[in-house]
């Protein structure tokens, strides 16, 4: 596989989270976030037993997902009157109006915080909003203040979105559930593929599309939204299970169809024409095991 150089893995973890989320305003000016680390090979043996996503989560993800003081992100900001904040802009605290029908007026809402701020506090850059893109995967660029957009950057690639499976969401999003079908897919690769660093080295910093829980970054659904990060997951995807179909040692991992008795080894990871026994996880082809009982716990009846 002389296209890969398993020396360039990187992941996105930024340093200082807690400040980076603290919910003081003095510490939301941080400078732009270029740090990465790297997930050392000898971290596959040290979790000995752990699947690699797994491992990938514990070592990179979990601090990141799991930080304090996130939620405020993902709510909705109560609804807030000027005259809740005395008619002062929310920043500045300069005084601030309505005005009369709109004539006059000298501020405006921000839809990420919920507040009044004044004109020369509001951004005049339009932002997706975190919350509104996990209620109802709404990503279009809403007014902010320079405060909420300050915020918003530095967590635009931060995977702190969570969709869980049941979520009323993706029965009601093509888009998203396709996606999230593809996800699962990746991340069921990712565990059982005889070397992870194949993986890494093409998803980068978009390694948390491996893990088992749907964690996704505001920069992840936008690009779903529009349709760009799916189709370069699908083409990884493809090179990767090209990779498997002629690998020795991928070949050894997969399982032979009980049913059908077909000897080409089939893998968990296709979803789409690979099922499982929910009992014994036997696996088979979704044709052969459609309206029937799995044979294999049949047997021990």
């Amino acid at each position: 596989m002389s296209w890969i150089n398993q020396n360039q893995v990187t992941f996105n973890k930024p340093n200082n989270l807690l400040g980076l989320f603290s919910p003081s305003q003095e510490t939301l000016h941080h400078e732009p976030i270029e740090q990465f680390t790297k997930l050392p090979p000898h971290l596959y043996t040290k979790h000995k037993g752990k699947k690699p996503s797994q491992i990938l989560y514990d070592e990179i993800y979990k601090e990141i997902i799991e930080t304090p003081n996130i939620n405020r992100f993902l709510q909705p900001p109560p609804q807030q009157e000027l005259k809740d904040q005395n008619f002062k802009c929310w920043q500045c605290q300069k005084e601030i109006s309505n005005g009369f029908l709109t004539i006059g007026a000298n501020c405006d809402q921000c839809f990420f915080h919920g507040r009044y701020f004044c004109n020369d506090c509001m951004s005049v850059v339009r932002m997706p909003i975190p919350w509104k893109a996990l209620d109802n995967f709404d990503l279009r660029h809403y007014k902010v203040s320079k405060l909420a957009q300050s915020e918003i950057d530095k967590l635009y690639a931060l995977p702190i979105l969570e969709i869980p499976p049941e979520s009323k969401l993706l029965q009601v999003n093509k888009t998203l559930f396709e996606f999230l079908v593809l996800k699962r897919q990746i991340h069921l690769l990712y565990d059982m593929i005889c070397d992870p660093k194949l993986v890494q080295t093409l998803l980068d910093k978009r390694m948390n599309l491996c893990l088992k829980r749907n964690c996704f970054s505001l920069k992840d659904l936008y690009e779903i939204y529009n349709g760009s990060l799916t189709k370069v997951i699908q083409g990884y995807y493809i090179i990767l299970f090209k990779h498997i179909d002629v690998c020795k040692s991928c070949q050894k991992r997969g399982h032979i169809c009980s049913i059908c008795k077909h000897m080409v080894p089939i893998h968990a990871f296709d979803i789409k024409n690979v099922t499982y026994c929910d009992t014994c996880l036997k696996v088979y082809h979704r044709e052969c095991i459609e309206s029937k009982s799995c044979p294999n716990c049949l047997q021990y009846r």
